[in-house]
């Protein structure tokens, strides 16, 4: 076990403001919202050039987790995990940890919940040698792939069933099809 902070240097983006973003631009800001991979909108100049893990601070989807690559910015609103170098971790094994963890320390506030910087830096995580952390994100992979898979097949029956059933009420209100008591 070990604590966010003994793994990660926390801190958080910067206040941008609306009018700064464009619709289109040469690298994203990433917010605390979840729609759109966390996407606010995008500027022309970047606060990071790293890989590292982003959550949702405050709000109905508090400690939702990220990973980020590249240049981009953060808003305010969002916490930033930057590894640190001296350890081996796998950021899709921290990701899946992080997320899990937040989930049962979030407190709970006006806007829904709440996870600053603080109380991130104290949650403790099961940290396994790399090469575990690599097998487990890739064996959550595997299974939420399946299920994604399954899903979308569900999804795409209760469309077909939902087209059937209209079908037929058509073809029995029109009278293409003879109903007898």
């Amino acid at each position: 076990m070990k604590r966010i902070k003994d793994i990660f240097s926390i801190s958080r983006g910067r206040a941008i403001g609306k009018t700064e973003l464009k619709d289109k631009g040469e690298y994203p800001v990433y917010s605390s919202q979840t729609k759109n991979k966390g996407i606010l909108g995008f500027i022309n100049t970047y606060d990071f050039n790293a890989n590292l893990l982003t959550w949702t601070t405050d709000g109905v989807n508090a400690g939702t987790v990220f990973i980020r690559e590249g240049k981009f910015n953060c808003t305010n609103i969002c916490g930033t995990l930057i590894p640190y170098t001296n350890l081996k971790l796998s950021l899709e094994y921290m990701e899946f940890a992080v997320q899990e963890s937040t989930k049962h320390n979030k407190r709970i506030d006006t806007n829904g919940a709440k996870i600053m910087s603080n109380e991130m830096a104290v949650i403790s995580i099961v940290f396994p040698p790399l090469e575990e952390q690599i097998e487990i994100a890739n064996y959550i992979n595997a299974k939420t792939a399946t299920i994604d898979n399954i899903v979308i097949n569900i999804e795409t029956q209760i469309t077909t069933l939902q087209e059937l059933r209209k079908t037929v009420i058509n073809e029995v209100v029109t009278g293409k099809i003879k109903v007898t008591a």
